[in-house]
């Protein structure tokens, strides 16, 4: 008992310390993107429809043509770190006083830097806490983007219909599961890689097999919360506490789930948190 409660300390603290920098993110963001953001009907009627086309057609290509998968896992993952880090530490640099009065216009070259540096440490330094503190970056900075990008409507209507799926790909036709273990093959490892001892941060990336030993928390299942909590910024950080709150309970219950396991299995792990995501926006509603 005492093991899986550690277990499940580290998840939360991992999930929990993405959300928080997630939302602090949307919120310093958010006067920033106010022209971006301000047709958000053109962004969901098309941006994202483009979005899943071009989703689709990734995966596609992948199973079609498996030799060239882990090229494709590392570019595609290497675009994302490079792209979502840069924002984070920007951000970050933007402000520090020292950053704003001594740097003045060389703040996004350290940026850019900042990036490139998080980039080359995330594929020559191969231990899980480096890992992990890059995908802390990473998943925060896309979630606080594309949530501010969404209205909380269009956000749960997501939760929703990836929830589904998620159950779908992973019970019934298990492609989920062949696509993450190709992931894992190929060590482009798109999420937190969790190990049930302290001494596994140091392991080798390289070393990691999911089951006992280390658990893997997949991004869709911590940006997609964040997507939801973020969005509410522009109406209420408050709304957007709760609904990280409650993610937080969901993850609990994911956890709980897994854990009773007799033999450790892959599952589907965003339903519980989606579900519980969504109560916490309509509570927030009704409340605050």
């Amino acid at each position: 008992m005492n093991q899986k409660f550690s277990l499940f300390i580290r998840v939360l603290s991992l999930f929990l310390l993405t959300q928080i920098l997630g939302v602090w993110l949307a919120v310093k963001l958010l006067p920033q993107l106010s022209v971006a953001v301000a047709d958000i009907s053109e962004f969901t009627a098309s941006d994202l429809i483009y979005i899943v086309i071009f989703a689709a057609i990734f995966f596609f290509a992948v199973y079609k043509f498996p030799c060239f998968s882990s090229v494709f896992y590392k570019l595609v993952l290497s675009i994302i770190i490079f792209s979502a880090s840069q924002t984070v530490l920007s951000i970050w640099l933007a402000r520090l006083s020292f950053a704003s009065q001594n740097l003045g216009g060389l703040a996004p070259i350290t940026a850019l830097a900042g990036g490139l540096a998080a980039l080359a440490l995330f594929w020559l330094y191969r231990a899980v806490w480096m890992q992990d503190l890059v995908m802390l970056l990473t998943l925060a900075g896309i979630g606080a983007i594309f949530g501010l990008a969404l209205t909380p409507l269009t956000v749960v209507i997501i939760l929703v219909i990836l929830s589904f799926y998620d159950i779908i790909a992973v019970y019934k036709t298990g492609h989920m599961v062949k696509l993450a273990e190709t992931m894992i093959q190929a060590r482009a490892i798109f999420g937190f890689i969790i190990p049930t001892a302290l001494s596994g941060f140091r392991e080798n990336v390289t070393k990691v097999r999911p089951g006992e030993e280390f658990m893997i928390l997949g991004s869709g299942d911590v940006i997609l919360p964040l997507l939801l909590a973020a969005s509410l910024v522009r109406i209420s950080v408050s709304q957007a506490a709760v609904v990280v709150v409650f993610a937080c309970l969901g993850l609990l219950i994911t956890n709980l789930l897994f854990t009773s396991q007799k033999t450790r299995r892959p599952m589907a792990a965003l339903p519980p948190i989606a579900a519980m995501s969504i109560i916490g926006y309509l509570v927030a509603s009704l409340s605050l």
